[in-house]
């Protein structure tokens, strides 16, 4: 067995699952003391809630302002290797009271970055359930040396759903930005049932869910009744909250010793069932509800691929924090969609070879607007250098964030995405013609639809003669002058995975710069519209310059030109 729960005792037996919905005694600070033997309830493996030992060693005062903590050390099989890992943040603590009654004391919270990570920090019941806290007296300060390595026993961000490649790009970009992101698979072979949320349990609060699964996993730490409340430290710290509370599944615990903010242990876990909604995110604990539903915007994406007429089709819930307020200062879309995009084409690739030709159609309706914002561009890429990840996939993704970024930004009212579909269509290969030469007729008439022929080598094939049909401008000036004509050439990818960003920290992506975010329903679309490219073949007459012409089956780039006389129109 990967792991086995300590030892029967009195007091492990004491602590065994309680009936559903029970609210647990609770053990006030002032009756705890150094010495004391206590148990703590977490899971380290699939479901099941194990236990492990605890060693009061001393009560620590208010040091921060966040108030007194328990210092304690933990032993046991479940806690061997790992010490207090990232995921454990939450574990009930149990101990008997001065009456002899087992009841909850805290929550497992911090450690103290000490090798082995066996120390660490509880947080008193009475704080995460908001009632007063009274210290025993006496309680000591820590070392200012001491109080400066406490760390936070996070809620690892556990990213499921996503191939190899594309979880390693998620990684590195979040570790760019000092957030610890592990993308885990996507759960165990079939499926789990729904678990129940008591203490101890693995509980998950999920930005989304479906095809892409993002969540912040711990341990539930108290229930009374359907409330909640878990973690016994903030997630984002941010208040009100609007997130879809789940059960998770635990693979295994990544053994690290060390304890520093780059590498430490960890839960590999996976989130499973929405269960209820989490609606507070305070400074000592998150606090939720079992039943109802918390609210999410779809996003759905289709992927075809042309070479073997094969079509991925892919689901994303994407929480909608909208009716509180997006209390990120920013809402979730313009990062998640994307990488559902970025997902489902890595899926539908199959492999990223550096040759790539597609097509994204990004449909996005508001609640506030009876037409949907859509747009459609072209793509052609040379991706040699995207870590695994499609280049096409970058490129779109890029899109995607941007158009939605409009959106987002908005700053004259809160508006409501009800649903985003992109229907992405790709081959491999470049469709792409570079032009060698221009011919067409030597006199043209200002305003006149002159027929012109580019002759044009098409990717490592041969050469064409492709028409192209254009309008000269009526301000073109008049006389012999040179026709020009420019194709576009190929789209940026933004390589070694650098087009993947996670931007979840507060205050991020929310368009309050100087004069950022529409201030109109008018200017949002114009925004999302401007996303929209033209990837034609442009011309010029002098400084009289216009979109000139765009073939339908294949890009073109490079330059031409030829000498025409322009006459009256």
């Amino acid at each position: 067995m990967f792991v086995r729960a300590l030892a029967a005792t009195v007091l492990a037996a004491a602590v065994a699952a309680p009936p559903a919905f029970a609210r647990d005694p609770i053990v006030p600070l002032s009756d705890v003391h150094r010495g004391m033997t206590c148990t703590a309830r977490t899971v380290v493996q699939g479901t099941a809630i194990t236990t492990f030992g605890v060693e009061v060693l001393d009560v620590v005062a208010d040091l921060d302002g966040s108030g007194p903590r328990i210092l304690v050390r933990v032993s046991g099989d479940a806690v061997a290797g790992s010490g207090i890992a990232s995921g454990f943040s939450g574990s009930p603590v149990y101990c008997a009271g001065r009456d002899g009654q087992i009841g909850n004391a805290g929550a497992v919270s911090a450690t103290v970055g000490q090798y082995g990570n066996d120390v660490g920090l509880v947080t008193p019941i009475e704080q995460m359930l908001g009632l007063p806290v009274k210290p025993p007296s006496g309680a000591r300060t820590l070392s200012k040396a001491t109080a400066a390595s406490v760390r936070a026993v996070a809620a690892p961000l556990t990213i499921s759903g996503l191939t190899p490649a594309l979880g390693k790009a998620v990684e590195r970009s979040a570790r760019a930005q000092g957030r610890t992101l592990v993308a885990a698979p996507a759960g165990p072979l079939g499926t789990f049932a729904p678990q129940p949320l008591v203490p101890g349990a693995s509980m998950g609060a999920a930005y989304s869910s479906g095809a892409l699964a993002l969540s912040a996993i711990g341990t539930v730490t108290y229930r009374d009744g359907n409330a909640l409340w878990g973690f016994g430290h903030q997630f984002d710290g941010v208040g009100r909250r609007a997130l879809a509370l789940q059960d998770a599944y635990v693979f295994a615990v990544i053994d690290n010793p060390l304890d520093t903010s780059e590498s430490t242990s960890y839960k590999l876990a996976a989130p499973g069932h929405a269960l209820g909604v989490l609606s507070n995110d305070a400074s000592a604990a998150v606090v939720g509800s079992v039943g109802g539903r918390a609210p999410t915007v779809p996003v759905t994406v289709t992927v075809r691929d042309r070479d073997r007429d094969r079509t991925v089709r892919q689901r994303t819930l994407v929480a909608d924090e909208s009716s509180v307020g997006d209390p990120l200062g920013h809402g979730l879309l313009p990062t998640l969609a994307p990488l559902a995009v970025m997902q489902a084409m890595t899926v539908a690739f199959q492999g990223a070879p550096a040759r790539e030709s597609g097509r994204l159609c990004l449909t996005v309706r508001l609640r506030e607007s009876k037409q949907p914002l859509r747009f459609c561009n072209r793509y052609v890429v040379n991706g040699s250098d995207t870590a695994g990840v499609p280049g096409l996939a970058l490129a779109m993704g890029t899109d995607v964030t941007a158009a939605l970024d409009a959106i987002d930004s908005a700053r004259f009212a809160a508006l409501h995405v009800t649903s985003v579909n992109a229907d992405v269509s790709f081959e491999r290969g470049l469709r792409l013609a570079t032009i060698r030469s221009v011919s067409g007729p030597r006199t043209v008439k200002r305003g006149q639809r002159v027929r012109l022929t580019a002759r044009v080598r098409e990717d490592r094939g041969p050469l064409l003669s492709i028409p192209l049909t254009v309008t000269i401008p009526r301000d073109a000036p008049l006389g012999e002058r040179e026709l020009a004509l420019a194709g576009k050439a190929l789209d940026a990818t933004g390589g070694d995975g650098e087009g993947i960003t996670i931007v979840l920290d507060v205050g991020e992506g929310d368009g309050s710069g100087a004069g950022g975010g529409a201030q109109t329903l008018a200017e949002v679309q114009a925004g999302f519209m401007a996303v929209q490219r033209w990837d034609g073949v442009s011309g010029r007459i002098g400084k009289a310059r216009w979109r000139a012409a765009r073939n339908d089956e294949l890009r073109i780039d490079g330059r031409g030109a030829l000498t025409v006389r322009v006459a009256r129109g």
